[in-house]
């Protein structure tokens, strides 16, 4: 499984949002893997019918005046099939991010929480979200991936997670630039691998999302 940040980088906003998903669901088809792009949420309904798609972030609200707001409701209407919650530049609290976890649920989709460290992992495994991504902060956007720099955070977030919740599976980001990176992510155990400006910001995005779908291989 992969995972695909759009974050809010111009080079993957409105247009270049489907430009990029067009360019991943030609190379999706024949990879035999699941490639999930998560785009702002303006974007969903432009890219939801390219590529399957999840939200960068809901709150955790049943619908009502709540202005501003972005409902778990709005962004299935517009193709998500999940959302993230708790992205480390999308923190909320414990509270939210059960309630998040309810109401995808009820909904019928995924959710994918991100944290920071196992021990936030292991908590947030309680919950039941059907991912818990692995992230230390201080290696996103760095180009130094967890799986080489960190390899027991990873393996320790697997350990701590399946011991509160063997159901829940475990991704990993932070730092993934290539396709040796996600090969170790693998070999630690992990379910799949999440990444942003390594592709995002790339002069050949293809180039590097070939690459990345090697590691699997």
């Amino acid at each position: 499984m992969i995972v695909i940040n759009f974050k809010a980088y111009k080079e993957a906003t409105g247009e270049n949002a489907v430009r990029l998903a067009e360019l991943i669901s030609s190379q999706a088809e024949n990879s035999g893997i699941r490639i999930i792009i998560v785009p702002q949420a303006v974007d969903i309904v432009r890219v939801s019918d390219l590529v399957e798609t999840f939200a960068q972030h809901i709150d955790p609200f049943e619908p009502g005046a709540r202005t501003g707001s972005t409902l778990a409701e709005s962004v299935k209407a517009a193709g998500a099939t999940g959302s993230f919650l708790n992205h480390s530049e999308k923190r909320i609290p414990p509270k939210d991010i059960e309630d998040g976890i309810r109401i995808l649920r009820r909904l019928g989709m995924e959710s994918i929480v991100c944290t920071k460290d196992p021990d936030e992992g292991a908590s947030y495994a309680q919950f039941s979200p059907d991912y818990i991504a692995i992230e230390p902060p201080e290696l996103i956007g760095t180009g130094v991936s967890v799986s080489k720099a960190k390899p027991e955070v990873v393996t320790e977030s697997i350990k701590k997670v399946k011991a509160v919740n063997p159901n829940v599976k475990v991704l990993c980001g932070a730092g993934i630039s290539n396709g040796e990176d996600v090969k170790k992510a693998l070999e630690l155990g992990v379910d799949g691998v999440m990444f942003a400006s390594a592709f995002v910001k790339s002069e050949n995005p293809t180039k590097v999302l070939d690459d990345m779908i090697g590691g699997f291989k």
